[in-house]
């Protein structure tokens, strides 16, 4: 159990600045639950200042929707000094800015007792950047293993279908004029080559895939994309493109640009099906700053920590459909997963083979029931006229 400290005079002027210069926010609440004191870091960590919190109640430094228990777990510290279990393992909490932002924060509490009141001092860490670049990482990681794995049954695939499809060729030259063996032949020949183009996919994401370099209007392409699949989006749904008419440039395969387009754009459709909602393509040159790299983070960002500062060629899809949750944002780039009854395999994951291969990054931003945004930074082949 911890034990309240006792502040005395001749050690009070030390310990503020002690305090004023710690690292980590502390928060002193008074017995009755209002803030007395916040220090220089907390004022940074929370967004306001020592005297716009002083005298405010510490619930509104907690989510709404944990300020009962929150309200619990302060009173029971008072009255026994025993940290809630999950701050005596220091796991992340969540906490709230002045703006209403939430952040991840570890927490610790200190009992203190100044003239003859109970007090608590709140240690607030903010670790939400940790925890992302650990997600991050984590992501990383999981992609590198699953690329490993595509990358393996690529190559074996892709030999045990040659010999389906050379044996159906040469089946096919020693048919005659059966039709009914010569049909049958035919459907393998085609499956085979079905596999073949999957085979393709999954090298792509593998990065193992065969790319040519040209030169290609990613403006020109989006308009073409968009104009070939508007009779595949479903009723009540608007499509708009919104495209400079000076070539957006990059130096890339033009078949693979293609596909992604492809992807994002069908897949954006699919989010509305069955309630409607407005798809929008933009395409421009963008000054892409340090500062934005590094906000990234806030998004599920992949490829972001290889960019450097310069003139990029973005690509944005963003539709209003359903919406995706975080644990779902985790995982769409992976492999076969989907959130549809019958999904279509790697096409995210198809996609962001093809960005990194290309040295670029892929981003999206969702909320459910509001819509999602993916953005793809591609190396601009000659410098423009950026977008701020």
């Amino acid at each position: 159990m911890a034990h309240y400290v006792h502040v005395g005079k001749s050690t009070a002027s030390w310990q503020e600045a002690v305090v004023a210069g710690a690292p980590d926010g502390v928060v002193l609440v008074g017995g009755d639950g209002r803030i007395l004191a916040l220090n220089p870091a907390a004022e940074q960590i929370f967004g306001l200042t020592a005297g716009e919190a002083r005298g405010r109640s510490v619930q509104e430094l907690v989510p709404r929707r944990l300020r009962k228990q929150h309200a619990a777990d302060m009173a029971e510290f008072l009255a026994t000094a025993v940290s809630p279990r999950g701050m005596q393992e220091r796991a992340p909490v969540p906490a709230v800015r002045a703006n209403g932002e939430e952040f991840m924060a570890e927490i610790a509490l200190i009992p203190v007792e100044a003239g003859g009141e109970r007090q608590v001092a709140c240690i607030v860490r903010d670790v939400t950047d940790q925890l992302r670049m650990r997600a991050a990482l984590a992501r990383g990681e999981r992609l590198e293993s699953l690329r490993v794995l595509s990358a393996g049954l690529a190559h074996d695939l892709n030999n045990i279908l040659a010999a389906v499809t050379g044996n159906a060729e040469v089946a096919l030259q020693l048919s005659g004029e059966d039709s009914l063996l010569r049909e049958a032949l035919e459907d393998i020949r085609e499956a085979g080559r079905r596999g073949a183009a999957m085979v393709q996919q999954m090298l792509r994401f593998a990065r193992g895939g065969e790319l040519t370099c040209e030169p290609v209007d990613l403006a020109a392409a989006a308009r073409e994309t968009l104009q070939m699949l508007r009779g595949t989006i479903g009723a009540g749904v608007t499509a708009r493109a919104e495209l400079p008419d000076s070539p957006v440039m990059v130096m890339a395969d033009p078949v693979a640009v293609r596909q992604v387009l492809m992807n994002l754009v069908i897949n954006a459709a699919e989010a509305m099906e069955g309630r409607g909602g407005t798809l929008v393509v933009r395409a421009a040159l963008r000054a892409v700053t340090l500062e934005e790299l590094t906000r990234c983070l806030k998004g599920i960002c992949i490829g972001c920590g290889a960019l450097r500062p310069g003139t990029y060629a973005l690509v944005e899809v963003s539709d209003t459909g359903r919406g995706m949750d975080a644990a779902t944002r985790e995982r769409i780039f992976e492999p076969f997963f989907s959130t549809k009854f019958q999904g279509r395999g790697l096409g995210l994951a198809a996609v962001l083979g093809v960005v990194e291969a290309h040295g670029g990054a892929v981003s999206v931003e969702s909320e459910p029931g509001v819509g999602t945004t993916f953005r793809v930074l591609l190396p601009a082949a000659e410098q423009g006229a950026p977008a701020p």
